[in-house]
């Protein structure tokens, strides 16, 4: 299968906190899914490293998600065109972009955040 993690779902993979629940460890552990990070939750991530939120440099975060195999996925123009068009009250930018990958990669998304299930037809915790 195919997923896509939601920002906190890196962050906790990168640091290995116990916060990332044991389903969600096990799905991104198993070699036949595949499971990619989007260039949203870098951005999200980075931004909050730079406001000093998070205890982690930018460059550990690209180097634990390539050593871990994950995949790496672009914001398209259809990505965004999507995400402005959703009927959904959730106004981040951030959320409402994964939404839209999560749906035109056909994908499901790993995160706690139940915002999502409005939106989106599967997403794991």
């Amino acid at each position: 299968m195919k997923f896509l993690l939601d920002s906190h779902a890196v962050y906790w993979w990168t640091i290995g906190s116990d916060r990332l629940s044991s389903r969600a460890r096990s799905l991104i552990e198993d070699k036949s899914n595949t499971i990619l990070v989007s260039a949203v939750s870098f951005y999200e991530l980075n931004n909050k490293m730079r406001l000093n939120k998070l205890d982690l440099k930018p460059q550990e975060l690209r180097t634990a998600v390539s050593a871990s195999g994950l995949q790496t996925i672009a914001i398209s123009d259809l990505h965004a065109e999507l995400a402005a068009a959703f009927d959904w009250q959730h106004r981040d930018p951030w959320d409402r972009l994964l939404a839209a990958q999560t749906r035109l990669e056909c994908c499901a998304l790993i995160s706690l955040d139940t915002a999502f299930d409005t939106i989106l037809q599967e997403r794991v915790w």
